[in-house]
């Protein structure tokens, strides 16, 4: 390699060339995380951990799910969500059942409390979501979510 190039190489390293911003992944964990960030003190004040949050979420959204429909849906480990099921139940967040359709299988409930403790972020997390949505329009917002189920869908596959 000459001088001149090995020069070229070298100030390449102390400067960078850029690729990261260009990433996807690297461009939508910091979307994620920069919203998360955001939510983590509102739900700090009411005494919930954003694994709660995400398992609280769920269960709102779906209503009553087995742990391997909330591992399916958090993407998190199921010794985690049965961790946070735990500190769900003991807060009175949620209740563990045994299902009425198949009695080997554990479902998953919010309770009231729980019920009460997810209303109580909601605004914040939409707000959060509003802030984030500024200045598009709604049907660049739904493009966007297109995209990311789209997205969402090929990363899916690939896994299969």
């Amino acid at each position: 390699m000459s001088k001149a190039r090995a020069r070229a190489a070298k100030d390449d390293l102390e400067i960078g060339d850029g690729w990261l911003e260009e990433f996807m992944p690297y461009r939508l964990y910091r979307v994620v995380n920069r919203l998360n960030l955001r939510l983590q003190n509102r739900l700090k004040a009411i005494g919930i951990s954003p694994s709660q949050w995400r398992v609280l979420s769920v269960l709102r959204s779906h209503g009553t799910l087995t742990i391997g429909k909330i591992v399916e849906h958090t993407l998190m480990e199921q010794s985690t969500v049965s961790r946070v099921i735990d500190q769900l139940e003991n807060d009175g967040r949620a209740t563990r059942r045994t299902s009425a359709a198949d009695s080997r299988m554990i479902e998953v409930v919010l309770t009231e409390t729980g019920v009460d403790a997810f209303e109580k972020i909601l605004p914040a997390a939409r707000r959060h979501e509003r802030i984030a949505m500024e200045g598009f329009s709604a049907r660049e917002i739904a493009t966007l979510r297109a995209f990311l189920a789209r997205l969402e869908d090929n990363i899916t596959q690939d896994d299969y």
